[in-house]
């Protein structure tokens, strides 16, 4: 039985909470010395992460000489992935400083996990017994996001198979999968959309939002057309008083019944749509409920505390037609797309560690 999955009785569905989070584990104690003994201490999100890898390859580029300056910081992990193959030194170099440390940082993560050493089961009270045991024996992982994406992606697997090996220890059986930004959407429909319809899915990450029309056929997506990709905003979640939290929360709101009330009527305008939207969000959900202490989207939880029926209720106003609205804990809906691998987790690499079970059962 998996100790992080857990089930609704009024919700008739399964579901994750904030105790899965690898974000707030403590690298107490180093399973392995000698290859970056200073992260000893520090939280897993301060060890790794899309922010601290875009850091490290700016500061690691100056050294070089390789300027940066009309680059973004979402275009630099591309930067890396295809400096690993260039033919400039300069670029090459700096690519594989960056795998390095952050593919060792990753494996000596993962290998926190397998061990379970006392000091790390202390530093994490929330978890049990039955926590540390999961991870000890659960053979796959599979990574997704950008970061786990083409070369970069295999990269980083060689470098936690050299940190396991030389610990010792049997490795987790890693699996990668490349052009993965739509996972989450897939694995949402094919698990909750009805056969023979069309439908609008959302996936509300912390930094962007992507959007698709999904077409199923019978027990398998048919068609599947992605709309253009937005930036998340309002994403503060540290505020100065209850005012502008509450503020901020209702401008959050506005920008979500906004958005997807447009992308619906467009979408509208060319094919019949299901009353039914999909959204994955970066939020720990039990049906419409989300968790209100945790993120960006936690603070919508003080404009009603079924946030979800809220939506819906707006959202049928604005299209006047009922409408369907289902929240997910993004990182659940990216497991679903792997619901045929036994004994796996999912990890998302991205601004922080996302973590789906695709063994999670949701009708």
């Amino acid at each position: 039985m998996n100790p992080f999955i857990y089930y609704s009785s009024e919700e008739k569905t399964e579901y994750v909470t904030s105790r899965c989070s690898l974000n707030r584990a403590v690298m107490q104690k180093l399973p392995l010395y000698g290859i970056e003994d200073e992260l000893e201490g520090l939280m897993y999100k301060d060890i790794f992460s899309t922010p601290l890898l875009v850091e490290e390859i700016r500061r690691v580029s100056r050294r070089f000489g390789i300027d940066l300056s009309n680059l973004s910081d979402r275009q630099l992990p591309f930067l890396v992935d295809e400096g690993l193959v260039s033919g400039d030194m300069r670029r090459r170099q700096m690519a594989e400083h960056v795998v390095k440390r952050f593919g060792a940082r990753l494996g000596l993560l993962l290998l926190a996990l397998r061990m379970g050493e006392k000091e790390n089961r202390l530093a994490r009270p929330e978890w049990d017994d039955a926590c540390w045991d999961y991870w000890r024996d659960l053979d796959t992982v599979i990574l997704t996001g950008g970061l786990a994406s083409s070369m970069l992606g295999r990269r980083f697997k060689e470098y936690i198979h050299r940190v396991f090996d030389r610990a010792g220890e049997r490795c987790y059986h890693i699996r990668l999968f490349d052009n993965g930004s739509y996972l989450g959407i897939m694995g949402l429909a094919q698990r909750l959309l009805s056969d023979n319809t069309a439908a609008l899915v959302f996936d509300m990450g912390h930094t962007g939002w992507k959007r698709a029309l999904v077409r199923m056929g019978t027990g398998e997506i048919a068609g599947f057309t992605p709309m253009e990709s937005l930036p998340s905003r309002y994403m503060e979640n540290r505020f100065n008083n209850p005012a502008e939290q509450l503020r901020l929360a209702i401008e959050l709101h506005r920008y979500i019944v906004n958005t997807v009330a447009a992308s619906y009527r467009e979408l509208s305008q060319k094919i019949e749509l299901s009353d039914t939207i999909l959204i994955s969000v970066a939020n720990y959900t039990c049906g419409g409920v989300l968790d209100s202490e945790h993120g960006g989207y936690a603070k919508l939880s003080l404009l009603n505390t079924d946030y979800g029926q809220m939506l819906e209720e707006e959202l049928s106003d604005e299209l006047h037609r009922m409408m369907n609205v289902r929240l997910v804990h993004d990182a659940t809906a990216t497991a679903l797309y792997f619901n045929d691998i036994r004994n796996a987790a999912c990890i998302t690499l991205g601004t922080g560690f996302g973590v789906g079970f695709p063994e999670i059962r949701i009708d």
